[in-house]
């Protein structure tokens, strides 16, 4: 049985579903005629697990020859001390080299060094995967190999939390080396279907990344099932909602993940500017603010205002989005201030969701696009079909807000 044919299967089991056509408006405000469109069906699940499935794909695949993978390979097949290391057969040399690729702040998190069959250095972390293999050159002859990665095992894991808001389940050899939902995995289907943990329905896919050195690692993905309902919407409808759940999980991420925590503590922590707020000294502040934007983890913006009055702003040159609200207190805990803050520009944000879909991503905020991958229509559904330049496609979207504030729209659009 087929792998869309399992998971029809399952979804047949939670509703009885005809595939009928349904009239779906594609709203005079799209620009798109009605049209007539066929219900996603029994193919809704499998719809809906492969669109997060190729999310977290597309995370593997940047572990492998992203940017970062390509900066790493430079710097290591360029690198004079291991060159010279490896041409005059030191092992010594060679590992203090390798020492100093490792924490070259590039995210190298393992690199092995082979010359004549022989291992002449090797450091990092014991569970590494997406092995990357080079070659090591020096006056035109090889003169040895290196195999390096930019992620091990517990990274991968976190990105697909992180950035897909879904659980995973990494094995190697059947024994569990990650996972961050208790199940067990050989209860789990072997590829395309439906399992139940802890009382809920989890759409199941497995697929496999190398480890390092040699072998492979499998990765079971599982993705929370969606609203029975879903089923209504025609395919692309329902491929363009998930993808647009990624989109706002991404979204709320950039005012509660780690980026925003480390941008409040340090304004937090600082004990300069509340003294110059408690004493009215804006001119210091100001200065200070600067500083924090300028100087400080990832501010994209701050505001002060004191009494309602903005007395202090840094706002850089691009729109921001996701905007946080915090109070500024002396070392008394005294209020002396109220701040805006945001961590997001509208471009960082669409260029992450475009990597994770491949989709063209719009925010707006009313007639004004903050940012997209392209110019788009100029009136958008929240949701249903529109055409632009000759292309229809299906949009979902949500509400959100720019800095320092204002409302905003993200819309994801998915041909068909």
């Amino acid at each position: 049985m087929s792998r869309t044919a399992r998971i029809a299967t399952s979804l047949l089991a939670i509703v009885a579903i005809g595939t009928i056509g349904v009239l779906v408006a594609a709203g005079a405000t799209g620009g798109a005629p009605a049209a007539v469109t066929t219900a996603c069906g029994p193919a809704t699940l499998a719809t809906y697990d492969s669109t997060a499935l190729s999310a977290v794909l597309r995370i593997a695949k940047g572990e492998r020859n992203g940017h970062g993978v390509r900066r790493a390979l430079h710097a290591i097949e360029t690198n004079p001390a291991l060159l010279s290391a490896v041409a005059a057969g030191d092992p010594s040399a060679v590992q203090s080299a390798v020492y100093a690729l490792v924490y070259n702040h590039m995210h190298i998190v393992r690199l092995r060094v082979v010359s004549a069959g022989r291992v002449l250095g090797e450091l990092g972390g014991p569970h590494v995967l997406a092995p990357v293999r080079g070659t090591l050159r020096s006056g035109g002859r090889v003169i040895g190999s290196f195999t390096m990665s930019i992620q091990d095992d517990l990274g991968y894991e976190l990105l697909i939390a992180r950035l897909v808001g879904e659980h995973s389940v990494m094995t190697y050899n059947g024994q569990v080396v990650e996972r961050d939902i208790a199940v067990d995995p050989a209860t789990l289907p072997a590829s395309g279907g439906t399992a139940r943990v802890h009382g809920a329905l989890y759409l199941v896919d497995s697929f496999y990344v190398g480890r390092f050195p040699t072998g492979r690692l499998r990765v079971w993905l599982l993705v929370r099932a969606p609203p029975a309902s879903l089923s209504k919407q025609p395919c692309a409808q329902v491929r363009a909602d998930e993808e647009a759940a990624i989109a706002r999980f991404d979204y709320g991420r950039a005012s509660t993940g780690s980026a925003i925590q480390f941008a409040l503590d340090t304004l937090i922590k600082d004990r300069e500017l509340p003294l110059a707020l408690a004493a009215g000294d804006y001119a210091t502040a100001s200065m200070l603010v600067t500083a924090l934007v300028t100087k400080g983890p990832g501010f994209g913006g701050l505001r002060v205002m004191v009494g309602g009055h903005l007395v202090a702003a840094a706002d850089g040159t691009r729109p921001l989005i996701s905007p946080v609200r915090a109070a500024i207190t002396d070392a008394a805990g005294a209020v002396v201030a109220q701040a805006v803050l945001s961590v997001q520009s509208a471009r960082g944000y669409v260029a992450l969701v475009h990597s994770l879909t491949g989709e063209p991503l719009l925010v707006r905020s009313g007639s004004v696009q903050l940012d997209g991958t392209f110019p788009g229509p100029a009136v958008l559904p929240n949701s249903g079909r529109v055409s632009y330049r000759g292309v229809y496609y299906r949009v979902a979207s949500f509400a959100g807000a720019r800095y320092p504030s204002g409302p905003l729209r993200v819309y994801l659009l998915v041909a068909g």
